[in-house]
């Protein structure tokens, strides 16, 4: 029976981390060698979930990209011409201009039209521009991102001002009854205001 002192004494064991033996240990050629190397460094990769756009968006025949999100004006996305076309919507009341002036402004800003392109366009409240093509990115991607940007708190804005706007005209039109009198309620009295129209001004009484 081999005795455990023996087995020990048979196979040496020699760890050198960096993979060269001292020459005073060198083994022989039936020992057992191991080589311990240093544990490389782990790298970390965060896998982040991709970025969601929310478009009121359609694609034309012609392969145009028409956003509908904005309260005054529509947006379109020509790929073809390279080009941005806002329209007014139909039956607004409100200008269309600084609002598309204020959307143009913030592409310019961020690098997605170029400022010497922004025009009217050849219909009646439209306003255009061109923006550039980059081939190493998505350019149509990063617009639309853009975009959303600029649309998620602007139509909040805009839908507040147009509501003030319209309580506003309701109070003048159809006011409430305690903010209101009957034909007749309040008499009529024979001089009233603070301007007499029978003041003739300086100037006429030389002509009258």
């Amino acid at each position: 029976m081999i005795r455990e002192s023996e087995i020990l004494e048979a196979i040496k064991l020699f760890v050198n981390p960096e993979e060269e033996l001292p020459e005073e240990q060198t083994p022989e050629e039936d020992l057992l060698r191991v080589i311990v190397k240093k544990a490389e460094p782990k790298i970390k990769i965060k896998i982040r979930d991709p970025l969601t756009v929310y478009l009121k968006i359609r694609k034309t025949l012609d392969g145009n990209y028409m956003i509908f999100d904005h309260p005054i004006y529509d947006i379109i996305i020509d790929p073809s011409k390279n080009k941005i076309i806002t329209f007014a919507k139909r039956g607004i009341n409100y200008d269309p201009y600084p609002y598309q002036d204020k959307f143009f402004d913030f592409l310019i800003r961020r690098g997605m039209a170029q400022l010497d392109s922004v025009q009217s366009g050849n219909i009646f409240g439209s306003l255009e521009c061109k923006y550039p093509i980059n081939d190493k990115i998505d350019t149509l991607e990063t617009l639309l991102f853009t975009i959303y940007q600029f649309l998620k708190d602007e139509v909040i804005i805009v839908k507040q001002s147009m509501t003030y706007d319209d309580e506003v005209s309701s109070h003048y039109t159809d006011p409430d009854d305690d903010e209101t009198t009957e034909l007749g309620e309040v008499p009529h009295e024979k001089k009233k205001g603070s301007i007499d129209p029978g003041h003739k001004p300086y100037g006429l009484i030389y002509r009258l």
